[in-house]
């Protein structure tokens, strides 16, 4: 290990311009006002032709718009800042992971009869207080 090499490379104009290098490298958000969402930016040079794909999700859960950070990297994993360790195939998977990681954001709904409305629960006898699966 040279420790010459590594202090000037920590040197803060060497670590500045490494570092604007490596963010041009990678995809970037545009932060939309009000509820427009996040929009992705991913551009790319290929024989040389520059590409830029803009990707932004608008998402509904439960007919409620879901304000989730949600890009697409570019291999095409989708990601979302408020589940930082997964990465996903789909919108539509990471929709779930967020479902399932923030139960309480997502209340359950009442099930619907084929007309929409609201079906009415089931009457409970009170026969036993005892639960029918035990854990």
């Amino acid at each position: 290990m040279d420790v010459k090499k590594i202090a000037a490379s920590a040197a803060p104009a060497a670590l500045g311009e490494y570092l604007a290098r490596e963010a041009a490298k990678t995809p970037h958000h545009v932060h939309g006002a009000g509820d427009h969402g996040v929009e992705t930016v991913r551009e790319q040079v290929h024989d040389g032709h520059k590409i830029v794909i803009r990707t932004r999700y608008e998402i509904e859960v439960d007919g409620k718009p879901l304000a989730a950070p949600i890009g697409v990297d570019d291999q095409g994993q989708v990601h979302c800042h408020s589940l930082p360790n997964y990465q996903t195939l789909s919108a539509v998977d990471m929709v779930k992971a967020l479902i399932d990681n923030f139960p309480d954001d997502f209340p359950k709904r009442a099930p619907r009869t084929k007309s929409g409305a609201a079906k009415k629960p089931a009457a409970t006898s009170k026969k036993s207080s005892t639960p029918k699966h035990h854990h």
